[in-house]
């Protein structure tokens, strides 16, 4: 085939799949402005973090000591844009799918941050690891065993990435959440059903695995009464209902996932950065989380406040 036509098979697939967003109908949706807040905290609250420490050596201390999450989280802005913009397309079942890559990437940083700075000769981060990690990270782990005489080899995010991406990790996210939740990383909330019913897990599989019932077509059909010429040629796919859920959706998503944030993120930095308890004391007041109404990451707060 000559280049001419692969160019228009390429821009036809680009035509079709960015249709023209009519933001007037999204600023009537219910739930736009809660989502947009839950977005813009998520975006905006970890390098906030980190500059919010004036003393430029602990900002390099924490920029190395949250590599390998830094990495997961920068992917993970990526997906969650990607999925939201779906949702402004009308294409339902693609931004829920995006919504489960979003949660397992950004809590598989937090995971892979963790189980390094776990093998630090500091023993500082130290936690137990279950048969299940083991059985899937046994190599990794002992080859970071190997480099505790040496910081910056087990914390060097370019060099951990390298030693984790020629392994097979079959360690499913099922089993990376009981581990998070067993490191104490789900605080306030330590029960493992109500943490995954939160963040939406069961029904995100759904999407993700491509159930009749999780179509576009499916959905819209329920929605229009089984009008089969609606809910297939419909001027716009997007429906103020479905919208509405997605964004209730994608609030919990992104709570559940900043409060695994919070919690590795104040265990790793309260040890020598200051600038973490400031940030967290002024970011109880942004009035973003009541209007996101985030629960967990409220509950979070005014509990992590209060041990101080």
């Amino acid at each position: 085939m000559s280049k001419e036509i692969y160019k228009s098979i390429a821009s036809s697939i680009i035509q079709s799949s960015t249709p023209d967003i009519d933001l007037e109908k999204q600023l009537s949706i219910d739930n736009f402005t809660r989502g947009l807040d839950a977005f813009s905290l998520y975006n905006s609250i970890y390098l906030e973090i980190i500059a919010y420490e004036e003393d430029a050596s602990k900002q390099d201390q924490s920029a190395t000591l949250l590599g390998a999450f830094n990495h997961h989280h920068l992917e993970s802005q990526k997906i969650l844009t990607n999925s939201i913009f779906q949702s402004f397309c009308g294409n339902y079942n693609i931004a829920y799918s995006l919504l489960r890559s979003f949660i397992e990437c950004h809590m598989r940083g937090v995971f892979l941050n963790q189980l390094a700075l776990s093998q630090h000769e500091s023993g500082l981060w130290k936690v137990k690891l279950s048969s299940a990690v083991l059985d899937s990270y046994g190599e990794l782990v002992d080859q970071l065993k190997n480099y505790r005489a040496n910081r910056d080899k087990i914390l060097d995010n370019v060099q951990f990435l390298s030693m984790i991406s020629g392994l097979k990790q079959e360690l499913s996210f099922s089993d990376l959440l009981k581990e998070l939740i067993s490191w104490e990383l789900t605080y306030p909330e330590e029960s493992y059903p109500n943490f995954r019913n939160y963040s939406r897990y069961n029904k995100l599989s759904g999407y993700a695995h491509s159930e009749e019932k999780t179509h576009d077509i499916s959905r819209l059909k329920k929605y229009f009464g089984n009008d089969d010429q609606k809910a297939v040629i419909s001027e716009s796919m997007v429906v103020p209902q479905l919208s509405k859920e997605y964004l209730s959706d994608m609030c919990c998503i992104v709570d559940s996932s900043m409060v695994v944030m919070f919690n590795f993120i104040s265990k790793v930095l309260t040890f020598e950065f200051s600038g973490f308890q400031d940030y967290i004391a002024d970011l109880k007041e942004d009035d973003r989380f009541t209007n996101a109404r985030l629960n967990y990451c409220t509950k979070w707060l005014s509990a992590y406040l209060a041990t101080d």
